[in-house]
């Protein structure tokens, strides 16, 4: 029963790892997360890289991390000059396994007076197939070049930093 307990909860914790929003980290060497680079004083490159079902998680987070650099640098809003996204998209392969386990069970009787040990070997069988055929995993990368500035906004395509923040941070706290 234990391992029956041991294998239902590693393939639990492998789903909800599979379900889940891409991670909201700096990216070390080419992996998932966000990651910068500056052009000029005021212009950056800003890039989001995560496997997931959808675009838009993407998307929304290089708008996000684009936010926190703007404050980060001391300006109030930005401007999307470039807007880039791609999507490679990968075919996930049925997998199933079998495991045998043996193991000793030991029960124990006792009564009025005396206890009896009975011992005897127990082998456990346990399959694992993956019903999972024709999903697919996208790996999304989302790259934006953005304008910082201060003061008024020029135009309706200027965000605000702090209101992407407050409004895409919202996604942070979901994970």
């Amino acid at each position: 029963m234990k391992l029956i307990t041991i294998i239902f909860s590693s393939a639990l914790l492998l789903l909800s790892g599979c379900a889940s929003k891409p991670d909201f980290r700096p990216a070390t060497n080419g992996s998932v997360g966000y990651s910068e680079q500056k052009i000029t004083d005021d212009r950056y490159r800003v890039q989001f890289k995560s496997y997931s079902k959808t675009v838009a998680d993407a998307a929304d987070f290089a708008l996000l991390r684009s936010a926190q650099l703007t404050q980060q640098q001391g300006y109030d809003w930005f401007v999307v000059t470039s807007k880039e996204t791609f999507v490679e998209s990968e075919k996930l392969q049925p997998a199933s396994s079998v495991g045998v386990s043996q193991t000793r069970q030991v029960e124990r009787h006792c009564g009025l007076l005396t206890c009896e040990t009975y011992s005897r070997p127990s082998t456990q069988v346990g399959v694992n197939i993956n019903a999972g055929m024709g999903q697919e995993r996208k790996e999304v990368h989302s790259i934006l070049e953005i304008r910082l500035g201060k003061g008024l906004k020029p135009n309706e395509d200027t965000y605000s930093a702090q209101d992407v923040i407050d409004n895409l941070g919202q996604k942070l706290e979901a994970e």
